[in-house]
């Protein structure tokens, strides 16, 4: 059924002579933020490797796009350009990422490319219009989503990196940079023997078979990447063309990897947080190195609270129970005595010395992926003392009191740290987790329908006469994840550069 905006709805109740029965609503579950903690990691990730996201991980498809943009705008040029319309432009680039992606989904159906869902019906044709009702529908349903210069895709990399600049007059059309015309160049030169097929020397309508798709899949593919594309990507991620922050957050990288002798993932990450890998980095990388850790370290505290929500949900499974009745579950599982010992003698962190913040998240991820979840409860409690043992005194210029910053996560913990330790618990299920919860849900909820009349329902928990239910329709189950943090891009982008 189709969503009905909030005008739709006031048009009708301000037509209606009387009350009438309305059809049900069925809004769509959702929220992968259930606390609104996300966007105080993703401040922290643009103080060590901004300008990157957790998609853009390969090299070829920056230049697929850049490329296309300047092959549009020749063939716009051999024309009477200026009554070309900017649409047959985007029409052109759409047209080369789609190829693109088609190609490579032939050559491997489990490419790194967005759209492998969305272009599947596309990959068992035999022949393809780029033209029609059907490509228009096409075009408009990836616009946003998996198109490459979607905002979740390639999009904001491209003109971060230096790639693509916006045109100073359509804003719609982006113009390849200086920085980027040898790599273009020489990506071209990889590619001239389908030049003159007119999917890519014509604008408008054009036809292709799987067979000529195919057919160029391997000479454009991730492994043929020239040098200099290698060298242009190499100086935009961290070179002379990079953000100091980035190019300080490349090289803090690039030592761990050295210092690990790896570059998997999880050790490098593990490396660069310091305490206790014994990764000491040079003098100019101690700041960045401390903001990397004081973002791992932000990044338990929302997998932290958000694995103690997880845990709620599945306490009310069964029935509604009250604030008491949770506080009370929790600290049996967790061996705590709610009345004789205070809230600061059970946030003591001595016992974590030895452990790191990107150790505890695995701890974490490792009991949520046991199906009993034994021993939830306890690596919860670490996750907390860990987090409030190293906070921050004071927040960063983007803190917002809303996202529940560590420093006033400390600053709280203290207030209470002669209370008995269920006076503590019930204020951290209450404040930390279940009103950041219906806070940021009701919120997010009424400025969806409000802007787009889109019924999100992102309440997952609600009150009734036994005190805290499970919303209608809503799961208990709920896995909490780490929030990516752009080190698999970073590693990703600086392997194919040869960096690594």
């Amino acid at each position: 059924m189709a969503e009905v905006s909030l005008a739709d709805m006031t048009a009708a109740a301000s037509a209606a002579d009387g009350p009438v029965f309305v059809p049900p609503t069925a809004p769509r579950l959702g929220g992968v933020d259930p606390l609104g903690l996300r966007q105080t990691n993703f401040d922290l990730m643009d103080q060590v490797l901004p300008g990157l996201n957790n998609v853009a991980r390969h090299i070829r498809p920056f230049v697929i796009v850049a490329w296309a943009w300047r092959r549009a705008r020749h063939l716009a040029e051999k024309e009477d350009a200026a009554k070309i319309k900017v649409d047959l432009l985007m029409d052109f680039v759409d047209r080369i990422e789609v190829i693109y992606a088609w190609s490579q989904f032939l050559l491997d159906s489990n490419a790194d490319l967005p759209g492998r869902q969305v272009l599947g019906p596309l990959v068992r044709e035999t022949h393809y219009k780029f033209g029609g009702p059907a490509w228009k529908k096409r075009r408009e349903e990836r616009r946003y989503s998996t198109a490459f210069t979607a905002a979740v895709n390639y999009g904001p990399g491209l003109k971060s990196l230096g790639w693509v600049d916006r045109h100073p007059v359509h804003l719609e059309i982006l113009v390849p940079t200086a920085a980027a015309e040898r790599a273009l160049d020489a990506f071209e030169a990889l590619i001239a023997d389908r030049l003159d097929h007119p999917a890519f020397s014509s604008l408008g309508s054009v036809s292709v078979s799987s067979d000529e798709v195919l057919s160029w899949a391997e000479a454009w593919s991730f492994d043929t990447v020239t040098d200099a594309e290698k060298e242009a990507a190499a100086d935009m991620l961290f070179g002379t063309l990079a953000p100091i922050h980035r190019r300080l957050g490349g090289s803090l990288m690039l030592e761990a990897v050295a210092n690990a002798s790896t570059a998997d993932v999880e050790l490098v990450r593990s490396t660069m947080a310091g305490a206790p890998s014994g990764f000491t980095p040079p003098t100019i990388l101690e700041e960045t190195a401390a903001r990397w850790r004081k973002l791992q370290i932000r990044q338990l505290f929302r997998l932290t609270l958000e694995t103690l929500f997880s845990w709620i949900l599945r306490q009310l499974d069964e029935r509604s129970k009250t604030t008491e009745e949770l506080v009370a579950a929790f600290l049996e599982e967790a061996g705590i005595d709610p009345d004789l010992r205070t809230a600061e003698t059970w946030l003591e962190a001595g016992h974590l010395f030895e452990v790191g913040p990107t150790d505890l998240m695995n701890r974490i991820t490792e009991v949520l992926a046991d199906a009993s979840r034994s021993g939830l409860a306890a690596v919860i409690i670490d996750g907390l003392t860990f987090c409030i043992a190293n906070a921050p005194d004071a927040g960063e210029h983007f803190d917002r009191q809303d996202r529940l910053p560590l420093f006033r996560a400390k600053r709280e913990a203290a207030a209470w740290e002669d209370a008995p330790a269920k006076e503590f618990a019930r204020h951290v299920l209450e404040t930390w987790v279940l009103a950041q919860h219906v806070y940021w849900s009701v919120g997010r909820g009424l400025a969806d329908a409000r802007a787009r009349g889109r019924f999100i329902l992102r309440l997952k928990v609600v009150m009734d006469e036994g005190g805290w239910t499970l919303a209608p329709g809503v799961p208990s189950a709920f896995t909490p994840r780490p929030t990516p943090d752009r080190l698999q891009t970073a590693l990703s982008l600086a392997t194919e550069c040869d960096l690594l």
